[in-house]
């Protein structure tokens, strides 16, 4: 498994999130059907209206850098540049594991098998 997941923050200070999160749609539901995308998820924050939360899930590290390099991440990226982005930090994350929280009895559960 080489699943890439990203999260991260965008802020634009003095702006409503949620307004930009949904003139965005645009970019990105077609997302969506892009090939390796898994999850392509942006949400404005509950409680700071000016933040952006950012989950991005991708199949392999090929299938991101051709979203990277394809016409939607750069619409998107001049979007949110129009809509007074001021900052933002997104990390990429190479995951080697993957297993659910909850064991077969509905217990929670940190480690790995």
């Amino acid at each position: 498994m080489e699943r890439v997941t990203l999260w991260g923050w965008i802020d634009f200070e003095g702006k409503d999130a949620a307004e930009i999160v949904r003139g965005g749609a645009q970019y990105i539901l077609p997302t969506y059907e892009e090939p390796g995308c898994i999850h392509y998820v942006w949400n404005a924050d509950p409680l700071k209206p000016d933040r952006i939360w950012v989950y991005e899930e991708w199949e392999t590290v090929g299938a991101l850098a051709d979203h990277l390099a394809g016409p939607l991440y750069r619409a998107m990226a001049g979007y949110l540049a129009d809509a007074g982005m001021t900052g933002a930090e997104v990390d990429k994350y190479l995951a080697v594991r993957k297993q659910p929280v909850y064991d077969g009895s509905g217990l929670p559960k940190a480690s790995f098998d």
